[in-house]
């Protein structure tokens, strides 16, 4: 394997996992309280997103960026009988 198949298979890891942790996350907020607040999905998303890049830089900036772009999806997603009536 070439390092461009590692890097890329690394990129595609990265973004894969930050779409099932806020996805988890989402789903155990929502069987906790029933409904997702959203301001507080996107800000969990966003410090975690600020942590991880003070902590090792952009190594993992699509992990950083999948996470920040599926929390405002599921916000979205989850509340959107909310936002139309």
């Amino acid at each position: 394997m070439t390092d461009y198949n590692r890097e890329e298979l690394s990129d595609i890891f990265q973004g894969l996992a930050g779409l099932f942790l806020v996805f988890g996350l989402a789903i155990a907020i929502l069987t906790i309280n029933g409904s997702v607040p959203a301001l507080a999905l996107i800000g969990t998303a966003v410090g975690l997103s600020i942590i991880v890049g003070c902590w090792v830089g952009t190594r993992h900036a699509f992990f950083m960026a999948s996470m920040i772009v599926m929390s405002v999806i599921l916000s979205v997603f989850f509340n959107f009988g909310a936002l139309f009536s």
